[in-house]
């Protein structure tokens, strides 16, 4: 397996564990209360009421959700950079090519032509800075339901590992999403792929 790195601020973004079970219960509890207890004190200097309690069971609950049944990934990050919010999964995947032109396969990693989009797919070259490699970046519409949802995703063709890498977000709140695309464009600026972390 790969592993994604990141030199992103590790106090506003946590490795999510998918390898826990529900009988896990210790482990998970310590999890996520070390992640609320380091989300805390990094912003409770602006933060009115502090609620230990309500970030320890946020963070508990996206791990027990995760892996999302619907999102494939192999990792997954949490972006913690406002309490008030339920942390923003990011999920990361390693895909091994099929032999297909680069440019097609790059396109399907970051789900540029997807079937049924509410509108069409808004494709952009993207260049990673850590990984030193160009990619895409696509906005993808969708419907959940009677909801608007957007994902945003990054990929690219890591010729080290001969694997696509890709990043994805979902989220149903675009105001939110687009007003933060800046953190998720520096995140996904900030990660490497490596087959022997420490």
């Amino acid at each position: 397996m790969i592993f994604y790195e990141t030199e992103a601020e590790p106090a506003e973004w946590f490795p999510l564990p998918l390898h826990w079970k529900a009988t896990d219960v210790q482990r998970i509890e310590e999890w996520a209360q070390t992640c609320a207890e380091i989300m805390y004190r990094r912003h409770k200097g602006w933060w009115k009421r502090p609620d230990r309690k309500a970030l320890t069971a946020r963070f508990r609950l996206l791990q027990e959700a995760h892996p999302h049944p619907s999102i494939p990934a192999d990792q997954v990050f949490l972006y913690g950079g406002d309490p008030r919010r339920v942390p923003q999964p990011v999920y990361a995947l390693s895909v091994r090519s099929d032999g297909e032109d680069r440019k097609k396969g790059l396109r399907k990693v970051v789900q540029a032509d997807e079937q049924n989009p509410v509108r069409p797919s808004d494709v952009t070259p993207f260049v990673f800075d850590r990984m030193g490699a160009e990619g895409l970046r696509c906005l993808r519409y969708f419907g959940d339901g009677e909801q608007l949802c957007v994902s945003v995703n990054y990929g690219w063709w890591s010729e080290e590992h001969q694997v696509y890498a890709s990043l994805r977000t979902v989220s149903g709140d675009l105001g939110w999403l687009f007003a933060h695309d800046d953190v998720f464009d520096d995140f996904a600026r900030s990660v490497w792929l490596n087959e022997n972390p420490e």
